[in-house]
């Protein structure tokens, strides 16, 4: 399968432009070109761009990314690449954890807020007339 990158975009949700930027940052393989130039991505593209949607989804930043994917097929020894990989999700895990105690105490102040005003009392910048 050889597919026009407009294709590809479109299977993929992203820009042609998301693409081209996905490949300079040695994210996605450089495709094969056509004689005019025009590039040609093949399925394991595709593939490799839902692993990169996914993962910056989550919150993975572009260095995490490239960890990650990096960790299969890299120079350094597999246990170096497994610890890079761990170290990405490790901070990935912490990230979340700081979010759901940040959302945590947003819920509880809005909770805290609907009961005052359920109770009928008036707010203090509330007009009393």
């Amino acid at each position: 399968m050889s597919l026009p990158i407009g294709e590809v975009a479109r299977r993929s949700g992203l820009s042609p432009d998301a693409l081209r930027f996905y490949e300079r940052e040695g994210l996605l393989p450089p495709p094969e070109r056509t004689g005019g130039g025009a590039r040609r991505y093949d399925s394991a593209a595709l593939d490799q761009l839902r692993v990169i949607t996914a993962l910056r989804a989550v919150g993975f930043s572009l260095d995490q990314v490239r960890t990650l994917l990096t960790a299969k097929s890299g120079t350094t020894t597999v246990r170096a690449r497994i610890e890079a990989a761990r170290a990405a999700l490790d901070e990935l895990d912490a990230a979340l954890d700081e979010k759901e105690r940040a959302l945590a105490e947003a819920r509880a102040q809005l909770r805290s807020w609907r009961e005052e005003l359920d109770s009928g009392e008036p707010w203090p910048d509330t007009p009393i007339g």
